[in-house]
């Protein structure tokens, strides 16, 4: 009984101080953002060791955004910089074979997607709402991804890797958000 004690109150605690603890997302969030409208855009500068990049963008449910990243500069996770085709990692990450064998993809923070693929995730309704740019649909002619928002609420993005783990990562991008469509 006095191990479940201690147990409920370690438990409280960390609910208690999880917005302060690096690595770790709200269960939802109030405030909107700065809501795009149609036409408008919003230009980020994302980089791979943020866990939990809050974009300050705030989106609408059912509504249509565009996505496009430029790479700034080389991204590398510890000492992993190329995929598994040998070519410079970017925001598709890479697959779990070059993982050392005591890192398990059970570590990755979603086990459907790849290390450090570039993921997007709203804090209102971050499990149905999170998606790597292998979900999104690419747009060969203008370059971008899209995608419809889920709910209402800020956009969050960070690339998927370990909790914990993300101040051996490097890399930057300018990733530009529109929206396309809209009530």
């Amino acid at each position: 009984m006095k191990n479940l004690k201690i147990l409920i109150a370690i438990a409280t605690a960390a609910t208690l101080t999880a917005c302060s603890i690096p690595g770790w997302m709200s269960l939802g969030d109030a405030d909107p953002g700065e809501v795009l409208m149609p036409g408008e855009a919003a230009t980020l500068q994302f980089f791979t060791n943020i866990p939990n990049f809050d974009t300050e963008v705030g989106l609408q449910a059912s509504v249509q955004y565009e996505l496009k990243v430029n790479l700034l500069s080389n991204w590398v996770d510890l000492d992993i910089d190329k995929n598994e085709n040998d070519q410079s990692l970017d925001q598709y990450g890479f697959a779990d074979s070059l993982m050392p064998k005591l890192v398990g993809s059970w570590m990755k923070r979603s086990s459907d997607h790849n290390w450090f693929e570039l993921m997007l995730q709203q804090a209102n309704c971050k499990r149905s709402s999170l998606v790597g740019i292998s979900d999104l649909t690419f747009d060969e002619a203008s370059g971008s991804y899209n995608f419809v928002a889920t709910c209402d609420g800020k956009l969050t993005l960070f690339v998927n890797d370990s909790h914990g783990f993300y101040g051996n990562n490097s890399g930057f991008a300018s990733i530009s958000l529109s929206r396309v469509g809209g009530r």
